[in-house]
């Protein structure tokens, strides 16, 4: 259940913390390209809404905290959701900076005193901007979770193999496996069944979603893994760990929309437009 606007900016107010002290660290290039990818990744998709993670900026470096504060104790009693949540929140911040030509190292875990530190990103200099940079960049902003009815045509092999390739090692896609609603599955495996393994898998997750937003395709979060686990088709593959549903939007028998990657809109046409007034507040 999504949360109201107050919710959200309730929650985006404690967003961002600045451990530097005085006015330079604040204005600074760096940091405002960073502060900038913190706000990219309010756009991830996180469990129920809860956006459980909060970022330190510390000059040129970002910090990224789980926030165990709003783990669901009901609906996700191990975390699972909110390391995955905090994943996607991470590759959007990565994709925000690669647009804007910041190069960065990640160490993700760089302090086993510190469970909850989860990842810095520490800035290494200018880089080149590529253009698929600026593609995913550009799909940040306008992809939405797409339930509505797809169209009446299978996703392309050839782009089932691009999101499986943005999706990485040990992903694989379902097709045929919903012929009503001519949807694919993108299933992220996790290897490592701990919190290293479902961090990775919420990049990945975020990487197909982003991927596929700028394909020209709609797709969504699935919540129910239960009906892509179990031995078919990869015969000891490890379980599920999150997936992705994509379909060529529109109503059955209209074939889908342009996509991103020259600047128009997201796919699946009017109704799906970018939430406004999601901005962190910054505290020195």
């Amino acid at each position: 259940m999504a949360d109201d606007v107050g919710q959200v900016e309730e929650r985006a107010m404690v967003a961002i913390h600045y451990t530097a002290r005085g006015a330079a660290p604040l204005t600074g290039a760096v940091s405002q390209s960073l502060t900038r990818a913190t706000f990219a990744a309010l756009n991830a998709p996180s469990v129920q809404e809860t956006q459980p993670w909060r970022w330190r900026i510390d000059r040129d470096r970002l910090a990224l905290y789980a926030d165990r504060g709003r783990r669901l104790a009901d609906a996700d009693p191990d975390g699972r959701q909110l390391l995955i949540s905090c994943g996607a929140a991470l590759h959007h911040a990565r994709v925000a900076l690669a647009a804007e030509g910041v190069g960065v190292d990640v160490w993700r875990f760089p302090d086993p005193a510190d469970p909850a530190l989860l990842a810095e990103l520490r800035c290494t200099g200018p880089i080149e901007r590529l253009p698929r940079a600026g593609a995913l960049h550009r799909a940040i902003a306008v992809r939405r979770s797409d339930r509505r009815p797809f169209a009446g045509v299978p996703v392309p092999e050839e782009q089932l193999a691009l999101l499986e390739e943005a999706a990485g090692p040990g992903s694989y896609s379902l097709s045929g496996h919903d012929p009503e609603s001519h949807a694919a599955y993108v299933v992220i495996t996790a290897p490592d069944a701990g919190p290293g393994g479902w961090v990775a898998a919420g990049e990945a997750m975020s990487a197909v979603l982003l991927a596929a937003t700028a394909a020209g395709l709609v797709s969504s979060p699935v919540d129910d893994l239960t009906p892509l686990a179990g031995p078919e088709p990869r015969t000891g593959a490890p379980s599920p760990a999150a997936a992705v549903r994509v379909g060529v939007a529109g109503r059955v028998g209209v074939t889908g929309g342009a996509g991103v990657a020259g600047g128009a809109g997201v796919a699946g046409g009017a109704g799906v437009a970018p939430v406004q007034g999601r901005r962190p507040a910054v505290s020195a």
